[in-house]
């Protein structure tokens, strides 16, 4: 999947009117100088101040604090924008990835990409081109003033502007690596602290709390000098127009006294310079928001090269009635390859490895990336399905199914086509054994936490089983969520499976299992 563009969705459009605002903003501040230089002309005559000048010098100022306040909206606006395509975009790749290869990604890594990175996203689009664009205005127009007050100013002050760019232009680059750094020891922090704190009790119980201490400071000793490095050379460009106004000040002074220009000329020449300093000194940053944006840039690219599963990418339904199942020479995660044929209807025992029962369950639920014609359901090739079909005919019972923080209702319904109603949501739910999860949180309105956290591994399963019940499978993958289930719950998920006829597949560790008619 490509990185999402900087100028699409009218982002593009958006700049140019930032732009647009920014030229405004420079026609006032050419404005401001030359009212201040005719008002102090004004003074030195002794005449009366203008009215105009005072009224155009006033308003000036109105104009370019009303178009920067313009410009930072409008940019923060775009940034944002930018931010959510990425989101989206990221979002929507890591949903088409395989099952196995998001479980590989670490929690801390996925934070930190949905949000230190959409902070460079968001800010090189919403402060950096902004303020570049205010410096290739501001800047020449600057210098443009002060050719017109007096052209000398500008031939003294023009080469102290170009030192200041042609400085930032080689220190500029050095802050990406500095960026990369710090970025990839933030991240070595959140993804530790994100494995280590759900465990902080165990760890001590173990004797480790001493250990992750020490090694929690250490990283973190790093992690602040690296900020620190970083720090430094980005505010020494920050400061470097600061400086160099006070200079160009000094110049325009001296000139003016040595070639006896009016003090009103050289009020307006130094009104000018002191209305650039804002533009350079935010050109300084741009650099900081680039390398930023550049490293996340590059971890966003790679990310979004990961390749897709493409299972249940087609367009093709499953035909109606229990499924028969053909697994040719699928590639297993050990390295071996299994073959299978399974009849339409009734309980199938899978005799393979249970590690590639788990590979081959992900695969039917077109959760992995499966070889085109290696696996067909009813004869049809499972890359040829679509994603609703192998969503409404395959179902998995496991004690850990998909759970989204939010209400018990909301997740009984997960997947399904059409929200059922609530008294078909309860009987399913108490069928399956949540009658007491039920009555803990509240009935179907309670509070689930973020990927189920207080739920036990019952409850779980019961999920699972209740959304078999409320749906028709056409394939049910029996997997460990059935040693979780009461008696009465297996009896239930018994009764179903013979009433909807689907064909079923059981896990060989199920063999073990004793009780109930799911037994072996």
């Amino acid at each position: 999947m490509p990185m999402p563009d900087l100028m699409e969705n009218g982002r593009g459009r958006g700049l140019a009117k930032v732009s647009a605002v920014t030229l405004v903003q420079g026609a006032a501040a050419a404005a401001a100088a030359f009212a201040t230089r005719g008002l102090f002309e004004a003074m030195n005559g002794k005449a009366g101040l203008p009215l105009g000048l005072i009224a155009a010098l006033a308003a000036s100022g109105l104009v370019i604090a009303g178009a920067r306040v313009l410009a930072r909206l409008m940019g923060e606006r775009l940034g944002q924008d930018y931010a959510l395509a990425i989101r989206l975009a990221l979002l929507d790749h890591a949903a088409g990835m395989p099952a196995s290869a998001v479980a590989r990604r670490r929690s801390g890594y996925m934070s930190l990409r949905f949000v230190g990175d959409m902070t460079a996203f968001r800010n090189w689009l919403g402060k950096g081109l902004p303020r570049l664009i205010a410096a290739a205005v501001m800047v020449p127009a600057a210098c443009a003033v002060l050719w017109g007050l007096e052209p000398r100013f500008a031939l003294v002050v023009a080469p102290l502007f170009a030192v200041t760019l042609g400085v930032m232009a080689v220190v500029g680059p050095r802050l990406e690596p500095l960026h990369r750094r710090l970025r990839a020891r933030r991240a070595r922090i959140a993804a530790e602290m994100a494995e280590r704190m759900p465990l902080a009790p165990e760890l001590d119980r173990m004797g480790r709390r001493p250990a992750e201490l020490r090694s929690l400071r250490k990283r973190t000793k790093r992690m602040i000098r690296a900020a620190m490095r970083r720090l430094a050379w980005a505010e020494s460009l920050k400061s470097l127009p600061d400086a160099v106004a006070g200079l160009a000040a000094c110049a325009v002074i001296v000139t003016g006294a040595q070639t006896g220009t009016g003090t009103g000329t050289i009020a307006g020449a130094l009104a000018a310079i002191g209305l650039v300093v804002t533009p350079l000194r935010d050109l300084a940053s741009v650099w900081n928001f680039r390398a930023a944006y550049l490293a996340a840039r590059r971890k966003c690219v790679a990310a979004l090269a990961r390749e897709q599963r493409r299972s249940g990418q087609g367009d093709t339904r499953l035909p109606r009635g229990p499924l028969d199942v053909m697994v040719r020479d699928l590639p297993m995660p050990g390295g071996s390859a299994l073959s299978l044929d399974v009849a339409a209807r009734g309980r199938h025992d899978l005799t393979c490895a249970p590690s590639d029962a788990d590979a081959l369950f992900s695969a039917l639920c077109g959760l992995e990336k499966v070889p085109p014609c290696h696996v067909a359901l009813s004869g049809i090739c499972l890359t040829e399905l679509s994603r609703g079909s192998l969503r409404r005919g395959v179902y998995r019972l496991s004690s850990a199914p998909a759970v989204l923080m939010g209400s018990l209702r909301r997740n009984l319904a997960l997947g399904l086509s059409r929200q059922p109603s609530d008294a078909r949501l309860e009987k399913a739910a108490r069928d399956a054994g949540l009658g007491a999860l039920l009555d803990r949180i509240g009935g179907l309105d309670g509070p689930l936490a973020e990927g189920g956290r207080g739920l036990s591994t019952h409850d779980r399963s019961a999920l699972s089983l209740a959304r078999i019940l409320l749906g028709r499978p056409q394939l049910v993958l029996l997997g460990d969520g059935v040693w979780h289930l009461d008696p009465a719950a297996r009896d239930t998920l018994a009764a179903h499976l013979e009433r909807i006829g689907a064909t079923t597949l059981r896990h060989p560790t199920l063999a073990r299992a004793t009780g109930g008619p799911l037994a072996a």
